[in-house]
């Protein structure tokens, strides 16, 4: 009986270790020469588990518990991108409130069980009231009014399409131009704001789609191998895409603010690539894990407004209304 429970205790200790080094390369503190980008959507439920070990180590009193607390300490800036603690003090500074959301084309097929809720989401936005809110997946012919805007501004993904990007706001904004991406049917759109005498650059990008869903799985041989070649190809593509964009951004002039829906997250290539000169506002002052993606079960920010280092950010929040399969999240950025 002891050997059995002594091989078991090995067992679960040589798992335990394996499942903390993928979690150290995924989030990419640790690097072995390995790339499995496909993995970096599990970082959530790879800390899961690992955490259930350090519970069960603890219970026990045994000493690989340290291996968790090691790990944890290791990939504390890691751990930021996942999960914040936000303090309680009151918000007093003002600044440009921003808005980014991706309504699902306003419930347009049904999709939620909810009554009329083009006009649930023009309350939400009124009763919030932000400075700019970037729309993605806005479906013109089925969107409010939105009176409180002034200055509107829709462009399709693609040409005579009825989907696409909007921004609205209550300062003057200009030049508008659409971004496409290559074979996809997402895309984006620029335009210039007036705020306080200042230009910023303000970019509203959809970046191609996962398409999850609950066939999608690991596990069945049936899908398996259907959901890592879907995977690899979409992760392909946000890679271009992500590339194009930068592209097309170094070429900007005024400092900028990025709402996007990346459809990846913050562990991926993609984030990382769109993060390495500008600054994320929920890890600025985000609070617990910032989902943004209505999953069951399983925290998915995928949703980002990204700021020039000239911002400073003084709030951010993921609001938790269920009006699309996406949440809005909002920033208040002031200059520094």
């Amino acid at each position: 009986m002891k050997k059995r429970k002594s091989f078991l205790t090995r067992l679960a200790l040589a798992l335990n270790l394996f499942l903390l080094l993928l979690q150290l390369m995924t989030m990419d503190v640790l690097s072995l020469g390995l790339e499995i980008p496909i993995l970096s959507l599990g970082v959530p439920l790879l800390c899961l588990i690992n955490f259930i070990f350090f519970v069960f180590w603890t219970l026990r009193l045994k000493w690989p518990a340290l291996l968790f607390l090691i790990a944890f300490a290791w990939s504390f800036e890691s751990w930021q991108l996942l999960y914040q603690f936000k303090s309680k003090g009151i918000i007093t500074s003002k600044g440009l409130h921003v808005m980014s959301y991706n309504v699902r084309s306003f419930n347009r097929l049904n999709w939620l069980d909810v009554e009329d809720v083009p006009m649930s989401i023009a309350n939400f936005v009124k009763t919030t009231a932000p400075d700019v809110v970037c729309f993605q997946e806005y479906a013109k012919d089925n969107a409010p009014l939105f009176k409180e805007y002034p200055y509107q501004v829709f462009l399709p993904y693609v040409s005579n399409g009825r989907i696409g990007s909007c921004i609205i706001s209550k300062y003057p904004i200009l030049n508008s131009k659409k971004i496409t991406f290559k074979a996809s049917q997402n895309g984006g759109m620029q335009s210039d704001l007036i705020w306080k005498k200042d230009t910023l650059r303000l970019y509203n990008i959809h970046f191609e789609s996962l398409r999850i869903d609950s066939k999608d799985t690991l596990f069945s041989p049936e899908y398996s191998k259907k959901f890592n070649t879907k995977i690899k190809r979409v992760f392909e593509l946000q890679k271009k895409q992500v590339a194009q964009f930068e592209t097309l951004a170094s070429t900007n002039r005024f400092p900028e603010i990025l709402c996007t829906d990346l459809n990846n997250n913050s562990f991926s290539k993609s984030y990382k690539t769109l993060a390495s000169a500008r600054v994320d506002a929920f890890k600025q002052k985000g609070k617990g894990f910032g989902a943004t993606h209505q999953f069951s079960f399983f925290p998915f920010r995928i949703d980002y407004i990204l700021a020039a280092p000239n911002f400073k950010i003084i709030d951010f929040k993921t609001h938790d209304i269920v009006l699309s399969d996406h949440k809005p999240i909002s920033a208040l950025l002031s200059w520094r």
